[in-house]
This record gives C-alpha cells, structure tokens and sequence, in this order.
C-alpha cells in the first residue's frame, strides 16, 4: 500500500476488515523481504527455544491440574470429564501460549522495534526515529520499560479472568473475557513497536486504538488465535510487528487530530 494510492476519501474513512487482512498478508511478504530477514531470525529462534520450553511446562501443569479437579467431580456428573477435559485444555492452553509467546516477545522486543523501523521505512518512506545504532542500543532500557508497561496493564485484568475462572456459574464467560483480552492485548504487542518508534505516549496509543474498536479486536484475534498454532506461531510474531506498523500508519490517517507521528 503505497501512499499515491490511498485517495482522500479512503484517507479520511474508516478502517476496514477488508484492510486489516491486507495488512497480514503484506506483513508476511515483508517479514520474508530481503530487507527485513536479519530483524526476524532471531526473534524466531527466541520464540522457538522460549515457546519450546513453555509447552513442556505447560503440558505438566495442565495435566496436574486436571487430575486434580476432575477427581473432585461427584460421582454422578463423572461423564462430564471428557468434555470438562476438553474445555480447560483449551482455555488453559491458550492462557499458556499467550503467557509464553508474550515472554517471547519481551525478550525479542529491540529487534522487534527496529523490524517495525524498517517496514514503515520501506513502504511508507517515513520513520519513527533518526538514531544510530549505537543510541537505539541505548534505547533498550526503555523500549524495555515500554513492555513492562504494557505487563502492568495486562497482568490485574489477566488475574480476574483468571479469579472468575474459579467461581461457579460465572465461570462460564472465562473463555469469552479471556478471548476479548488476548485479542485487546495481541493488537496492543504488536502495533505498539510503531507506535513506540514515534514516542507515542501508552495512554495515547490506547486511545487511538480506542478509535477503530472492531477492526482492533479483530486485528488482535487474527494474531492471538494464529499463536495457537504450532510451528506457525514461531513467523506469526514478526508478521505481526510488519502488520501491526501498517496498522499504525493507518490510525495515523484517519485521527489527523491525534499526534501520533514524531515531529524531528
């Protein structure tokens, strides 16, 4: 998507489905790019050996805690086992995965941040920032920061998913509060890069996201259900990062009022 294609009417109007799909696809494109391969192998080989680690760990703890509370079922709800089985690995699995592929990420974050660097570079023409390498090496304590930010805003909403996941009857809307999370989530991780790269303030970047809810909801669907996949998982991330910067330079366009691009 070249800026002398998008016309004035698509510039000033909303943020399309349609568009968050096209974001993916050329996200893989430019993860798979020439230009943009050193920012994704590594952050692959970090995700493969930290997602490695995390489903063994996962796979234990999940299989204790089954043995555990479906031997508390009273003996006349027992043929529920399988299906109650079925539901929490599931649920569980995909709080694993999250939680793992989010570790993943934290640790991948300064090449992430470069990665979406690049992309805004090579198809918009623009930047977020005008350092050398050695000052974005500097910059790592706070790109860090960035993330232990977006952990503080996950982790309490995180713990009363899980906290209702407990409770009886209520519990039946743990998987739909979780999804809406993770996906909520999913599109923060991934577009923030860009966002970051211009200094956005988190505040401000919520609220831009604020702006386009469905097509938010759905860009961090796409992402958070396609973590879930085994071996995709590991290219989803990078791909994610080049859609997310996409994602980003479109919010740009339609909230002109919003100062979302770093002025030099």
């Amino acid at each position: 998507m070249q800026n002398s294609e998008i016309n004035q009417h698509n510039l000033l109007g909303k943020i399309s489905l349609f568009e968050i799909l096209s974001f993916f696809k050329e996200g893989l494109q430019l993860a798979l790019s020439k230009d943009c391969r050193l920012f994704v192998i590594i952050p692959i080989c970090i995700n493969f050996i930290v997602l490695l680690t995390g489903a063994y760990f996962a796979h234990q703890a999940i299989a204790s805690f089954l043995d555990t509370y479906i031997a508390k079922l009273p003996d006349f709800l027992s043929f529920l086992s399988t299906i109650l089985s079925i539901i929490i690995w599931i649920s569980l699995g995909f709080v694993f995965c999250f939680v793992f592929s989010t570790v993943a990420t934290i640790i991948a974050s300064p090449f992430y941040g470069l990665l979406a660097e690049k992309v805004e570079l090579k198809i918009y023409g623009t930047k977020g920032n005008d350092d050398g390498i050695i000052d974005i090496l500097k910059d790592i304590p706070r790109i860090l920061k960035r993330e232990l930010q977006k952990q503080i805003f996950f982790i309490p909403r995180a713990l009363l998913c899980l906290i209702i996941f407990f409770i009886p009857i209520i519990n039946v809307i743990f998987p739909v509060l979780w999804a809406l999370l993770s996906f909520y989530m999913a599109t923060i991780q991934y577009s923030d890069y860009a966002f970051d790269n211009h200094k956005v303030k988190f505040s401000l970047m919520k609220q831009a996201l604020g702006t386009s809810k469905l097509t938010t909801f759905a860009f961090g669907g796409i992402i958070a259900i396609a973590l879930t996949i085994p071996i995709l998982n590991l290219l989803i991330p990078p791909c994610a990062v080049c859609a997310g910067t996409q994602y980003y330079v479109r919010l740009r366009q339609v909230n002109p009022d919003l100062p979302l691009q770093r002025k030099f």
